[in-house]
């Protein structure tokens, strides 16, 4: 038993591939996913026995965070409940008794090795999964006929899952690779299509990058160059507030915030970002937000949004002081901000104070991570030598994040600023 989807007409051959990997790669609104979800649910139908189809990314820290949401609504959305039962945790095909279960590679690994009859396994977000994972991995889907489907957007030409499923020699027999991008996708909405064209006109490097699936190339001019790691530390959320550990959870262990925001005109997005020392050497970028043309009265419904309920902002916010008017208005609206102070020599100094920390970006700061690849210094048109100045592109969250740290690189260095909690009560953050 098979359901007919309406797919791309790229994707056809990839839903009559049976091989033992297939690799989907490319930009971003491509159908990638919703392409494998559907030719999962009818490999499920095809089974005669039970067993499980694994849906996997590097980090699960939810299942709201996992394939596990959308599969949820494809199976409403296309009124197919007589066909499966979705669970709290797991969905469930009632024809054979397969289920479908969600897990983070790095952490689950070890539990995935003992899931007995997995016919296919699916890595969604595929380009930061380490090779030592893949190697576990691979082995593990050890059943005849098993599928291992692979999607991702390709950041890194060294990454080990672009060098292993793109580059790496595999039997023509083993392995089917598709390239998918926005414009194989026919379903993609008006306004999908109206910001790939903006960005295209605007900043083409980034919509290579974002949705033709170019890969950034890490060049000598980068300022941040090997300064930076992509990983997610897995804080964990209680009731609006993060913390280290699951186990118990003393007061001392809670993550305290700082933010920043790099107000957005013209062409240029607004840039907020919300940032943590784990330790005294190490800066992490929890979490972000980029929109192009918000207004200063939109803001707080973003961050409410994108960082909590205001009653739940345990952090200070700094903002350009450049833009008081936005300041007053946010500041009018209830947020905790003042105005982070700039002037000659604060660019620099705000580079030097960074360059001297471990930088941890969470994997879903994607605009971050683009800005970590393509901040740089400029070369001399004549010569090709890269100079001490500073190209004014790409720079939007490292400004919010300069703003947000502001206290501390005036400090010149000194230990990141310890707050009391009671210090935070006082003023009413939380």
């Amino acid at each position: 038993m098979k359901i007919k989807w309406r797919i791309p007409a790229k994707g056809i051959e990839f839903f009559k591939t049976k091989k033992m990997y297939q690799v989907l790669h490319g930009g971003r609104s491509s159908a990638k996913t919703n392409m494998v979800l559907k030719k999962l649910l009818n490999i499920a139908l095809e089974q005669t026995l039970p067993g499980h189809i694994v849906c996997a990314r590097e980090f699960q820290s939810s299942l709201a965070t996992s394939t596990y949401a959308e599969l949820k609504h494809m199976i409403y959305e296309d009124n197919l409940l007589h066909l499966f039962d979705v669970k709290y945790d797991h969905v469930l095909c009632k024809k054979n008794g397969l289920k479908f279960i969600f897990k983070g590679l790095a952490r689950d690994i070890m539990q995935i090795k003992s899931i007995p009859n997995i016919v296919a396994c699916f890595v969604e977000e595929a380009e930061t999964i380490s090779r030592d994972l893949w190697d576990i991995l691979d082995p593990t889907l050890r059943q005849a006929g098993c599928q291992l489907i692979i999607a991702f957007n390709p950041r890194e030409e060294q990454s080990a899952t672009y060098q292993m499923w793109l580059i790496d020699p595999k039997p023509e027999e083993d392995i089917f690779r598709l390239e998918m991008n926005y414009y194989d996708n026919p379903f993609n909405s008006d306004v999908v299509l109206k910001k790939i064209a903006w960005l295209k006109q605007y900043d083409y490097a980034k919509y290579e990058h974002i949705y033709l699936g170019k890969v950034i190339s890490m060049s000598e001019d980068v300022i941040f160059k090997n300064k930076f790691k992509i990983l997610d530390l897995g804080f964990v959320e209680e009731n609006g507030f993060y913390y280290r550990t699951k186990a118990a959870i003393p007061r001392n262990e809670r993550i305290y915030f700082l933010y920043g925001m790099d107000f957005g005109f013209s062409t240029d997005p607004a840039a907020m970002i919300e940032v943590c020392f784990p330790d005294d050497d190490t800066i992490y970028i929890h979490r972000e937000h980029y929109e192009h043309q918000l207004l200063p009265t939109q803001y707080m419904n973003v961050i409410q949004t994108s960082f909590g309920e205001r009653e739940k902002l345990h952090g200070k916010w700094r903002g350009d002081e450049s833009r008081p008017d936005t300041i007053a208005q946010l500041a009018y609206d209830g947020l905790h901000i003042e105005a982070a102070p700039k002037g000659k020599g604060s660019v620099e100094a705000g580079i030097q104070y960074l360059l001297g920390k471990n930088i941890i970006v969470h994997p879903r700061c994607k605009n971050f991570i683009f800005e970590c690849f393509n901040y740089k210094y400029k070369k001399d048109k004549n010569t090709g030598i890269i100079t001490t100045d500073i190209v004014d592109a790409h720079n939007h969250g490292w400004d919010a994040l300069r703003y947000a740290l502001c206290e501390q690189i005036a400090a010149n260095g000194r230990k990141p600023i310890k707050v009391n909690p009671a210090v935070w009560q006082q003023l009413g953050i939380y």
